[in-house]
C-alpha cells in the first residue's frame, strides 16, 4: 500500500520557552538524553476530503476563560508534536476557535535566548526534533502525570496547542488521535506590577494572595500559559509544601539548579518575603494559598502573566 502521507516538516524552530524554576527544573535535566529516532514516529496523516471545509456554518467559539485541555490517552507512550500544520489546515473548517486576546509577552524582549530543549539543554522526556517535538507520556519523575497540553484551536482531527519548550508561548499541531479532549473554566491572572493573583473558576475567585516574584535581573515572564503538572513533593523546604510547574522557562537563565530554568508556582519557606519581587523567577505563595490552588485547579489550567 503507498504511502500517501506528507514528509515531515524540516527545521529547527528559534526556540526559546525558557523557565526559571527556583522550584526544582534540576529533575528536568538529562545530561544523557538524546532525540528518539525519527524512524519510531508518525508523520501527520492527511485529512479526509469528508472533513474539507464546504459550509458556511460558524465555528465554535470559546472564550478565554474556558479551556480545553489535550491529555495524551492511556498507551500513547510519546506525543507527537509538529511545528509546521498538517497540510489541508487552511482548508478545514475550524471546530473550535479559543477567543483569547493576545497578552505582552516578555518572550520578545529576549530573542537571543537559546532554544529548550536543545542538544546543550536536554530536557528528560520533551525532545526536539527535525519536524517538531516529542514528549513522553507520562511526564518525567517526579510528576509521572499524563502529558498535558492547552489547545487554542481545532480543525478537523488536527488541533494547534501551546506546548513546553522555549521561546514561551510556542505553538504546535497535534493529530487528536493521540489524545483525550476537555474543557474547565479554572484560571489564574498574576499581576506583576501589583504582586498579586487571584484564581477562578468561571467569574468566581476562589483564591487571592500577595506573591513573591522573579527580581529584575531574573524576572517572572509575561504572557499567557498553563500548569503542565502538579506535585506534592518538592526539591527542599525552600519550595513550601506543592509545585504547579508551568510551560515556561526563563528568558534570562540557561540553567538552573543544573537543570533547565522551569518556572512554577509554588509555596515557600520564606513568608516574610511575600509581596517582593525577590525570586529567581518563580511565583511562591503562602503554604496555605498553594495548598488550595493544588485541590482545586487542574493541570491545563491557563495562567495569565501581565506586567
Amino acid at each position: 500500500m503507498d504511502d500517501k502521507r506528507p514528509k515531515p516538516f524540516v527545521g529547527i524552530a528559534a526556540g526559546a520557552l525558557a523557565v526559571l524554576v527556583i522550584t526544582g527544573a534540576w529533575f528536568l535535566f538529562d545530561r544523557s538524553s538524546s532525540a528518539p529516532s525519527s524512524t519510531t514516529l508518525d508523520s501527520p496523516r492527511r485529512a479526509t476530503t469528508e472533513t474539507t471545509a464546504t459550509s458556511t456554518t460558524m465555528p465554535e467559539t470559546r472564550p478565554a476563560a474556558v479551556s480545553q485541555v489535550a491529555t495524551a490517552k492511556p498507551g500513547v507512550d510519546n506525543v507527537i508534536v509538529w511545528e509546521a500544520p498538517p497540510p489541508d489546515w487552511e482548508a478545514l473548517e475550524p471546530a473550535i476557535v479559543w477567543e483569547a486576546p493576545e497578552l505582552p509577552a516578555s518572550a520578545a524582549e529576549f530573542p537571543d535566548a537559546k532554544a529548550l530543549p536543545n542538544p546543550d539543554l536536554p530536557i528528560v522526556g520533551r525532545y526536539r526534533t527535525p519536524f517538531g517535538w516529542e514528549f513522553s507520556n507520562p511526564s518525567s519523575p517526579p510528576f509521572s502525570q499524563p502529558f498535558s497540553m492547552l489547545v487554542t484551536e481545532q480543525r478537523g482531527n488536527w488541533a494547534e496547542v501551546m506546548i513546553p519548550v522555549r521561546p514561551n508561548g510556542t505553538r504546535g499541531y497535534i493529530d487528536t488521535s493521540q489524545v483525550d479532549l476537555s474543557q474547565h473554566d479554572y484560571r489564574v491572572e498574576l499581576d506583576l506590577s501589583e504582586r498579586r493573583l487571584v484564581a477562578y473558576k468561571g467569574s468566581e475567585a476562589i483564591a487571592e494572595t500577595l506573591v513573591v516574584i522573579g527580581n529584575d535581573s531574573r524576572r517572572t515572564p509575561t504572557g499567557r500559559f498553563y500548569i503542565t503538572d502538579k506535585s506534592d513533593r518538592t526539591p527542599s523546604a525552600a519550595y513550601g509544601t506543592r509545585m504547579l510547574p508551568l510551560n515556561v522557562y526563563s528568558e534570562q537563565l540557561d540553567r538552573f539548579s543544573d537543570g533547565v530554568p522551569v518556572i512554577a508556582m509554588h509555596g515557600t519557606s520564606r513568608p516574610d518575603l511575600i509581596g517582593q519581587a525577590a525570586s529567581n523567577g518563580c511565583v511562591r505563595m503562602p503554604n496555605e494559598v498553594v495548598e488550595l490552588l493544588y485541590d482545586q485547579l487542574p493541570v491545563g489550567t491557563q495562567v495569565e502573566i501581565t506586567a
